[in-house]
């Protein structure tokens, strides 16, 4: 008796996509964490939490960035709104690193923050649009295989 065994790239793919999605809910564990750093910075009372948490956004965010390129690649520019998408999350997380870790220079840590801010902002509405994409595709998928 022999066991079925999956094609190479079949299994590349399935560890991709299990990469992708830890990629995702490392991305949602990091958003409040990066919020919670930000406000107890401004709010100035809390150092040793403060740097506890950039800490923690520093190591969230170069997890979320390293499973993002080992999905993703750095694949060829397009002019699509996907390629746009990886390559604003690759900037995006150079961005937050430099907000994070500047916390003692001003205005450059407010600028850098307010920046981060908007491209937080920006890549959110692009993941829930990927978001949607990938759930129709996966109902299409399903309706195509039962029937």
């Amino acid at each position: 008796m022999s066991a079925l065994v999956e094609h190479p790239d079949i299994l590349a793919l399935k560890r991709r996509q299990r990469a992708g999605v830890l990629g995702r809910r490392v991305g949602w564990v990091l958003l409040p964490v990066v919020i919670a750093s930000t406000t107890l910075h401004y709010v100035g009372e809390y150092r040793i939490l403060t740097a506890a948490l950039v800490t923690l956004v520093v190591l969230l965010n170069t997890v979320h960035i390293a499973l993002s390129v080992y999905v993703f690649g750095f694949v060829r520019p397009r002019r699509t709104l996907r390629v746009f998408h990886i390559y604003f999350g690759y900037l995006l997380g150079v961005l937050i690193w430099a907000s994070q870790t500047n916390l003692d220079r001003e205005p450059l840590h407010t600028w850098l923050t307010a920046l981060m801010g908007l491209g937080i902002a920006v890549h959110l509405l692009l993941a829930a649009r990927c978001a949607a994409q990938r759930r129709a595709a996966q109902h299409a998928w399903g309706r195509a295989l039962s029937g």
